[in-house]
């Protein structure tokens, strides 16, 4: 099990963080590109090598992005209507993930194939996005850091609209 954290800037434009993980220890970086239009990312190890990029579909009904990893697999994350709870699917091509959040959108299960992979919580009176990402499979570590990564996206979109 090994856990990592996501801290936001306070005024920002862009994203730009280190993901730590519990140690205090850098991790990966975030880059987000500045975009009037739509979303896209990179994250790089501590080497400076780009480990994967994001991107948001533009004009789709609900939030849709695409992930590639280096090693030439990707993900399609797509959110979905739900009563009560935020779903979102992931196709993948080493398997389903769903994303399933809780009523208050705070804390999300990361499952494959119906096994519990990892869990996000935003937590909660921060002055700032902060999420804590739990790994519990550590070859879904890049894959999970993503997801983060796009549901704080959906969630800044949703903050935007209201």
């Amino acid at each position: 099990m090994k856990q990592y954290y996501f801290k936001e800037k306070l005024f920002k434009f862009t994203d730009q963080y280190w993901i730590i993980d519990e140690n205090g220890e850098k991790c990966f970086y975030l880059d987000q590109d500045l975009k009037l239009i739509g979303y896209s990312a990179t994250v790089f190890n501590t080497k400076q090598v780009e480990l994967f990029t994001i991107s948001r579909q533009v004009i789709s009904l609900l939030p849709r992005y695409f992930v590639n990893f280096s090693d030439g697999t990707s993900l399609e994350i797509n959110a979905r209507f739900s009563f009560f709870r935020k779903v979102i699917d992931v196709a993948t091509n080493f398997g389903d993930i769903v994303l399933k959040g809780d009523v208050w959108d705070f804390n999300f299960a990361i499952y494959i194939d119906d096994e519990l992979i990892g869990e996000i919580v935003k937590k909660p009176l921060t002055l700032t996005d902060t999420y804590e990402l739990t790994v519990y499979a550590e070859k879904y570590t890049l894959a999970s850091l993503a997801l983060v990564i796009c549901l704080n996206n959906i969630k800044d979109g949703e903050k935007a609209r209201h």
